[in-house]
């Protein structure tokens, strides 16, 4: 219950740093009167920009706005788009479901193929199909998302024409975005995996279980595989944020309804309403999972106290 509720302390300070930050985006370009009203503040007179920005509350005190839009972002609300003519929050909740959707699909093909991977390449190191294993864990976190993308799209989409390039609601169009989404992050458990697992079959338990005639099965899956989960559980929860909010250039790319490429639409038109509230339900969705990856330690080894 201490470690709980130190968990919990240390999370609130993260959502209130990051609750700064997205007001403070409000700031950034300026005036925010004129950065919602844009063209149209030309036609209005001095007395309705005024008027308008008293509305808002964009006459007090940053620090006066600041708990006006913490009190209100508790209660869901993080102001009304002008742009899409909805509350912001609906507009990220509208997108949320589709982003989750890729994410979930990207670490399911992210774990499903790098774990098996790790495990193959850790029990026949220094062969040739470590050797391959390697050099494809290399490429993926060599190769940038954008580029694979694109490429992803030339051959599969414009050359063979085997899939859609764009558009979303079939599992077709989920391939690529989320191999592409998933590659870096494959790579990356790929060569984690089999680092841990070769540090651990040099561990003298190991040595002991394989002197009894436990078969070589059991001993990479039960002892070894096991006991190299801490690491690779970190890196799948922390994984799960970085698909989430990594997902914005794939999103563009595919032309995916995503959270990711709702925010880049609000950035160019300058929705700074939707911008705040798609930062910060990325946030809170990041830490939430950052906290049950904590959880998850104690029944992976039983061998951690707090």
């Amino acid at each position: 219950m201490q470690y709980l509720i130190k968990r919990l302390l240390q999370t609130i300070i993260v959502v209130i740093g990051v609750s700064i930050f997205a007001f403070g985006m409000t700031f950034l370009t300026g005036d925010p009167t004129e950065v919602i009203l844009g063209d149209g503040a030309d036609r209005m007179s001095v007395e309705e920009i005024n008027e308008f920005r008293v509305k808002m509350g964009f006459d007090k005190p940053w620090y006066v706005q600041y708990f006006d839009f913490t009190w209100k972002a508790l209660n869901g609300d993080f102001g009304y788009s002008f742009i899409r003519h909805k509350p912001a929050y609906e507009v990220i909740t509208e997108r949320l479901p589709a982003t989750i959707q890729l994410a979930a699909v990207a670490l399911v093909i992210s774990t499903v193929i790098s774990i098996p991977l790790g495990v193959i390449s850790a029990t026949k190191p220094h062969t040739l199909i470590d050797f391959i294993v390697t050099m494809i864990a290399l490429v993926g976190q060599s190769v940038p998302s954008f580029w694979l993308g694109i490429i992803m799209i030339l051959i599969f989409g414009v050359y063979l024409k085997w899939l859609p390039i764009s558009g979303s609601g079939s599992w077709q169009q989920l391939i690529m975005p989320g191999i592409t989404l998933a590659a870096f992050s494959l790579a990356r458990n790929m060569r984690l995996t089999r680092s841990s697992m070769l540090d651990f079959f040099q561990k003298d338990f190991v040595r002991t279980a394989r002197s009894k005639g436990i078969s070589e099965n059991r001993v990479v899956y039960i002892h070894v595989l096991r006991n190299s989960l801490l690491p690779i559980v970190t890196a799948i929860g922390l994984q799960m944020g970085y698909l989430l909010g990594g997902s914005i250039i794939t999103e563009t790319i595919f032309g995916w309804p995503g959270v990711g490429r709702e925010i880049i639409s609000a950035i160019n038109s300058h929705d700074i309403f939707v911008v705040q509230a798609g930062v910060m339900m990325l946030a809170l969705i990041f830490t939430f999972v950052n906290l049950i990856v904590d959880f998850v330690y104690a029944w992976v080894d039983p061998r951690i106290h707090y």
